[in-house]
C-alpha cells in the first residue's frame, strides 16, 4: 500500500479518534450534564447503544438493550436504570456531539473534481425526508398535512455532493414549513456555489439572492408561476415615459406545449419569472413523452383521492412539461445539460433510502420522549459517520483505481463494520487504521456501482474520468 494513501486513512483515523474517543465523550458529557458522579454507565456506553451496536432504541425492549450493553460492554444495569438514563441531559449529549461532528467537518479537504462543471466550488443539494410517529408524541412533534392528531418528524438535509460534506441538518415536527429553512440556509452560501431546489423550497427572492452572493441556482418552476418577455414595441405616454403594463408580454404555456413535440427542449435565454417582483433568469421547457404525462397524469389522481384535493384542468395539462430555471451560464451549462445537472438532487433520495433501509430511523414504539431522540440523534451520528467514511473512500478508489463507489452499497457495508470500529476508538491509533483498509479493500471488491443501460451516474453528470467495466480475467 502506498505511502500517500495510508497517509490519508491515518489522518481519517485520527479525525475519528479526536472525536469518538472515550475520552472525548467523556469531556462532551461533563459539559452537558450527562456525567456528574462516578459510574460504570458513561457516555461511551450511551453511544454504544445508539451508535454503535445497531440496536433500535425506540423500538428495542429494555431487556434485549441492557443485554446487549452487558454483553458488549461488561456494563450491568437494570431495565428501570437504563430507562431513567434515557434523560434530558442524554439527549442533550448526544445532541452536541452531532453537532461537534457537523462543525469539525471530517475530511473537508476530500472533494471531487469535476471536468465539466469548473465554475462550481459546492453542489448544494437540499431535500428533507419525514416519518409518522406513534399518537403520543402529537404535542411535540405534530405531523404534515394539516391534521393536529398526527405525529411526524420532519429532517431537513442539505449537503455538499462533491464533498459529501453535511452543511445544514434540523430535526422536527413534520409540519416544519420547507421553504422557510429553505431561506435559513442561504447564510452559509458563498460566491461559487450552485444550489440545487426542489419544488418545497421554492421562492423567487431566496433564487435572487443567490444570485446576487455570486452563486447559481437551478430550480423547477411552480405550474401557476407567470413567465415574460420583454416586449419590443411597447407602449408610451405621451410625454414619453414607459407604460408599465406594456413593458412585458406574459407567455402562455398552454400554447407552447402544444409547440413542442413530446421529449423536446427549448430554452428562453431572456426570460422573466414573476407577477411582481419580475427575476431575470434563463428558462428552459421540456416537453415529457406521452408515456412519461400518462405516468405523471396517474400518479396525480392517486395523490387527489388520497388528499381530497381536485387540480383544475389547466395545471393538469401543464403537467405534460418540466419548466426549470437557472442563472448558470450557458456556455458552462448547455441547454440539453439541464435536466441531468438537475437529476443529480435524486442523490439525497438515495440517502433518504438508506437511513430508513440500514438504520431504520423511522422506526418507533410508544416510549418516553427522551428515548426516542437519544434513538433519533444517535442514529443521525451514525448516518453522518458513514456518509463521511463512504465519501472518504469514494475519493480514495477514484484516485487510486478509478472507480465509481456505489452510496447505497457502501452505506450498508461501513454500517456492518461498527461493531468493529467501536472498540478501535479506544485502542491504538493502527488498530483503526487496519480495520479502514479492510474496509476500503471490501468496498473495492464489492462497492463498484452497477450502471444501468442509457442511465447517466454521477460521474457521467459531472464529467469525472472512471472505468466503466471491471476488466475480464483471462481464461487459462
Amino acid at each position: 500500500m502506498d505511502v500517500q494513501f495510508s497517509e490519508e486513512l491515518h489522518l481519517f483515523a485520527q479525525e475519528l479518534q479526536r472525536s469518538l474517543s472515550p475520552i472525548a465523550l467523556q469531556e462532551i458529557a461533563k459539559k452537558v450534564g450527562f456525567v456528574k458522579r462516578s459510574s460504570k454507565y458513561q457516555a461511551n456506553e450511551l453511544m454504544a447503544l445508539c451508535v454503535w451496536l445497531s440496536q433500535e432504541v425506540a423500538r428495542t425492549s429494555l431487556a434485549q438493550l441492557c443485554s446487549r450493553l452487558e454483553a458488549s460492554t461488561g456494563v450491568l444495569m437494570s431495565q428501570e436504570r437504563l430507562n431513567q438514563r434515557f434523560n434530558p441531559a442524554a439527549v442533550q449529549f448526544l445532541r452536541e456531539v452531532f453537532a461537534l461532528l457537523l462543525t469539525q467537518k471530517l475530511c473537508a479537504t476530500q472533494s471531487l473534481s469535476s471536468t465539466l462543471f469548473l465554475i462550481f466550488n459546492r453542489i448544494r443539494i437540499l431535500d428533507a425526508t419525514v416519518f409518522q410517529l406513534p399518537d403520543a408524541f402529537v404535542s411535540d412533534y405534530q405531523g404534515s398535512g394539516g391534521s393536529s392528531n398526527t405525529a411526524g418528524v420532519k429532517i431537513q438535509l442539505e449537503y455538499d455532493l462533491l464533498s459529501g460534506q453535511f452543511l445544514h441538518v434540523q430535526l422536527g415536527p413534520g409540519k416544519d414549513n420547507d421553504k422557510t429553512y429553505g431561506t435559513t440556509c442561504l447564510e452559509s452560501v458563498k460566491a461559487g456555489d450552485f444550489c440545487l431546489r426542489d419544488l418545497g423550497y421554492f421562492d423567487l427572492r431566496d433564487l435572487q439572492t443567490i444570485h446576487e452572493l455570486g452563486a447559481f441556482y437551478l430550480s423547477r418552476l411552480k405550474l401557476n408561476t407567470r413567465i415574460y418577455v420583454k416586449n419590443p414595441e411597447p407602449e408610451y405616454f405621451k410625454n414619453g415615459t414607459l407604460k408599465k403594463q406594456s413593458e412585458y408580454i406574459q407567455l402562455n404555456m398552454a400554447h407552447i406545449l402544444n409547440e413542442l413535440e413530446p421529449g423536446e427542449t427549448i430554452e428562453l435565454s431572456e426570460a422573466y419569472v414573476g407577477q411582481i417582483q419580475k427575476l431575470p433568469t434563463r428558462v428552459i421547457i421540456h416537453r415529457l413523452t406521452n408515456e412519461q404525462t400518462k405516468t405523471r397524469l396517474n400518479n396525480q389522481a392517486v395523490r387527489e383521492k388520497k388528499k381530497g384535493i381536485v387540480m383544475k384542468d389547466k395545471s393538469k395539462q401543464l403537467m405534460g412539461m418540466n419548466v426549470y430555471i437557472t442563472n448558470t451560464p450557458p456556455k458552462e451549462v448547455p441547454t440539453n445539460d439541464v435536466h441531468s445537472l438537475y437529476s443529480l438532487r435524486w442523490q439525497i433520495e438515495i440517502l433518504f433510502k438508506t437511513w430508513k433501509s440500514f438504520f431504520e430511523i423511522d422506526e418507533c414504539k410508544t416510549i418516553k420522549k427522551e428515548r426516542l431522540e437519544c434513538h433519533l440523534y444517535g442514529q443521525l451520528i451514525g448516518i453522518l459517520l458513514c456518509s463521511s467514511t463512504m465519501f472518504q473512500m469514494r475519493q480514495l478508489l477514484l484516485k487510486k483505481r478509478k472507480q465509481e463507489l456505489s452510496e447505497y452499497k457502501s452505506i450498508y457495508m461501513i454500517k456492518d463494520y461498527f461493531p468493529l470500529l467501536f472498540p478501535a476508538m479506544a485502542g491504538d491509533l493502527t488498530e483503526l487504521v487496519t480495520i479502514l483498509q479492510r474496509l476500503y479493500h471490501l468496498l473495492k471488491k464489492n462497492g463498484r456501482k452497477c450502471h444501468r443501460y442509457q442511465k447517466k451516474t454521477v460521474f457521467d453528470i459531472l464529467g469525472i474520468v472512471y472505468e466503466t467495466a471491471v476488466k475480464q480475467q483471462q481464461v487459462a
